[in-house]
């Protein structure tokens, strides 16, 4: 088997599709009433995330060329010693993507995964490599202590180059960020199990009343099969308890990185 393949695919990936990723997000007040209703409590994992974008590249206000691509990078690093880079194309043409990367899905600390992106009615296909190379090494490269294209991995460099709608440039590209996140998995709301995520993007000077800049998504993954159904019964069960989300998740991702930019950035070594 070819090296490029990774474990467990002998067969043609055309009609590949992992999974389905439900999305519910709420934001601002709305976002800190649904976490109290859904997770009073203060546990869960805590993380700090990351994006990349290639501000130098744009060519008018608000311009944000990578995303503008439908190509999102992330680096997160947990509290203890977990970080990860993630490369997502989304929304991503499947004819985009080779046989090669339809066939991909894990070989040593990368992986892949094909699945839809649903938020409300917005439907689109995301395909994600995550490269696992733990805290430190995405630190030094958020910092600039090291250069960022040091935490990419070949596959996901590889990846970039054959599938993506523009050319990356990792020695130009700015890192944006921290966004907090505390993830709780395994939540039960009726009969379904999700994760929730909240995120806070805290105010410079510590002010309080960064509307937007809280947000938490619920979220949980499906097969395929019958993901309209879970969609609809997750959504009715969380309107019932009297919330209503307000963001669709690539309005949130615009709306961070807006604000991101806003506050400045840090150009990669």
């Amino acid at each position: 088997m070819p090296a490029s393949v990774g474990r467990g695919d002998l067969t043609s990936g055309s009609d590949r599709l992992d999974s389905v990723e439900i999305k519910v997000t709420f934001s601002g007040a709305g976002a800190v009433a649904a976490t109290w209703a859904l997770a009073p409590d203060t546990g869960g994992a805590r993380r700090r995330v990351y994006f990349c974008e290639a501000l130098a590249r744009s060519t008018a206000p608000g311009q944000l060329p990578l995303l503008d691509a439908g190509l999102i990078l992330r680096l997160w690093a947990g509290s203890g010693r977990g970080g990860a880079v993630t490369a997502e194309l989304r929304p991503c043409r499947r004819s985009r993507l080779s046989e090669r990367w339809l066939r991909f899905r894990e070989q040593g600390p990368d992986s892949f995964h094909l699945a839809g992106a649903w938020s409300g009615d917005r439907r689109a296909l995301s395909a994600t490599l995550v490269s696992d190379c733990g805290r430190t090494a995405v630190e030094a490269a958020a910092t600039g202590t090291e250069p960022l294209d040091l935490v990419f991995s070949d596959s996901q460099r590889a990846f970039l180059a054959d599938c993506a709608d523009i050319d990356v440039g990792f020695g130009s590209l700015d890192v944006l960020g921290p966004v907090h996140t505390v993830r709780r998995r395994g939540v039960r709301l009726g009969h379904h199990e999700v994760t929730l995520e909240h995120c806070t993007l805290p105010t410079e000077g510590g002010d309080a009343d960064g509307a937007g800049l809280e947000w938490l998504e619920v979220s949980k993954r499906v097969a395929p099969e019958g993901a309209e159904v879970v969609q609809a019964s997750l959504t009715a069960l969380l309107k019932g308890k009297g919330l209503e989300p307000d963001l669709g998740s690539g309005m949130r991702v615009r709306r961070v990185l807006d604000e991101l930019v806003a506050r400045g950035a840090r150009r990669a070594p």
